[in-house]
């Protein structure tokens, strides 16, 4: 452009490109890495004046600025202690599945104050073709001990991003998690457990654990407590709202358990942490046995105020657990089937709404609140004890997932709480849902809009399930096999720049 000036004039480029000193020439935003995409999103330039566009990566939604998903590159997980039957001469092991779109190298590595036979038993570096799953078997002996400050936590690092779940067997029950990327943890943590079937046994017990990522991680234990619980720690006598402090550094992890419900116990740090809760082993009705209880927890800021809890498949029933992650007072509301009510909790306080058969229940709450599924052990039924889901929000909803169904289960399903209208735009796999594989299904409204809650039947591997108009839906893995069972989320992360 010409630019008049006084006695002269000047040339100036116009929006989208620069001089060089002889002529001008176009930006690329995107090639010179001007942009100011997700780096879990794609930049593509779209012309020569300097326009360009941001779009998020396979399992994420947002506008390619800000990204949300619970998917990443580098992850920091713990297994945490299990009740081990003596007369199994299987005494467990972890197992981590890395699911990958994309030819991904993959490395796993330890603390290096690990004892040196158990490092090198962990440690490995290996690659993953497309659209593949890795199981990774880690030893028994990694599990974290009640009250003492360990180097047992496990880095996951994979050079394209990935999807990561955790496996917990204990030689005959198992439970399983989501696991988030270390850029998604945070400092800020409500925990959520159930009230142990025999406070004589600790192998009952609730459980919490943390792992750190960065040295020199102050963290503080606000102990929630029903009125005349004590907890023993150190030697000292605790209540309900007394605090334990603990500084970790990299690679350290931390559990403690008690004979109590440690629902609403406070997790604070000074740098992000990674956060596990469940029971050791625990009945959560009449029927069958105790099973291990487990997940990783999403930090409160994460959390979404409006959940689906879709139906466990030939369970007794479910147990929702809602868990307010605020101070103060917190109302929400429920619907199920058969009833309908409305509840207030007080500070970090929690209630459980129980439903049989395949009642889907909707939980709507004036603020942020945690949520959680329980599928019961069946009656005269050998496929599952309990297992410990969290359940995504709806506001935590990706229309694309990539997921692993573990081996060694007898029967495994997807749970999908999908809008009406996009029912028939559900692809598993590539393909239509086939109505032969849909054992159940369930109609919910949720704020005006309704919604369809399908149980699948899957098979184990690895799966690929999407919308075709990119509708976001939610998605919950679960299965059975002998007095076993597991069930784990797909995505548990609400809106959070990334």
């Amino acid at each position: 452009m010409c630019v008049q000036t006084i006695g002269s004039y000047k040339c100036v480029c116009k929006i989208g490109y620069r001089s060089n000193g002889y002529s001008c020439i176009p930006i690329k935003i995107c090639a010179e890495g001007l942009d100011d995409c997700s780096k879990y999103s794609t930049c593509t330039d779209l012309t020569q004046e300097g326009r360009y566009k941001c779009d998020c990566y396979f399992g994420f939604f947002g506008d390619g600025k800000t990204c949300t998903g619970s998917r990443g590159k580098r992850y920091i997980l713990l297994f945490m202690k299990v009740l081990v039957d003596p007369t199994n001469s299987r005494l467990g092991m972890g197992q981590i599945y890395i699911v990958s779109e994309n030819t991904t190298d993959v490395k796993i590595s330890t603390s290096k104050l690990l004892t040196k036979s158990l490092k090198q038993s962990i440690d490995k570096k290996l690659s993953m073709s497309l659209n593949s799953g890795k199981v990774i078997t880690i030893s028994h002996s990694v599990r974290v001990n009640d009250a003492i400050v360990e180097n047992k936590a496990v880095m996951v690092e994979t050079s394209e991003v990935t999807s990561v779940f955790a496996l917990n067997h204990d030689g005959y029950t198992s439970d399983s998690t989501l696991v988030l990327p270390i850029d998604r943890l945070g400092v800020k943590y409500v925990i959520p457990s159930t009230e142990p079937h025999n406070k004589q046994h600790s192998d009952y017990n609730s459980q919490l654990a943390f792992g750190a990522v960065h040295d020199q991680t102050r963290v503080m234990i606000t102990l929630k407590l029903k009125r005349g619980s004590i907890f023993k720690y150190k030697g000292k006598i605790h209540r309900d709202g007394d605090k334990i402090i603990v500084t970790l550094n990299k690679y350290q992890t931390f559990q403690l358990s008690h004979n109590g419900d440690l629902t609403g116990t406070l997790i604070t740090s000074s740098k992000p942490v990674a956060v596990f809760s469940g029971n050791r082993c625990n009945k959560l009705n009449r029927y069958g046995f105790c099973s291990h209880l487990v997940e990783q927890i999403p930090p409160m800021d994460s959390l979404d105020t409006t959940y689906i809890v879709p139906p466990h498949f030939k369970r007794s029933g479910t147990m929702v657990r809602v868990v307010s992650a605020q101070t103060g007072s917190t109302t929400f509301s429920y619907t199920t089937d058969k009833s309908n009510g409305t509840k207030t909790l007080g500070t970090f306080d929690n209630f459980d709404i129980t439903v049989s058969g395949k009642q889907a229940v909707v939980v709507d709450s004036k603020r942020q609140v945690l949520v959680l599924s329980f599928g019961l052990a069946a009656r005269r039924q050998k496929n599952g004890d309990p297992y410990m889901t969290m359940v995504p929000g709806v506001n935590q909803y990706v229309h694309q997932y990539h997921v692993p169904v573990p081996q060694g289960f007898e029967q495994n399903y997807f749970a999908i709480m999908v809008q009406k209208g996009s029912k028939s735009a559900l692809l598993l796999d590539n393909d239509s849902i086939s109505s032969k594989n849909t054992v159940s299904e369930a109609s919910v409204t949720v704020k005006g809009q309704d919604y369809v809650v399908l149980t699948v039947m899957v098979n184990q591997g690895v799966h690929r399930v999407e919308t075709k108009d990119r509708s976001r839906f939610g998605l919950m893995i679960y299965g059975h096999g002998h007095d076993d069972g597991y069930g784990f989320a797909a995505n548990i992360l609400g809106p959070g720049k990334l």
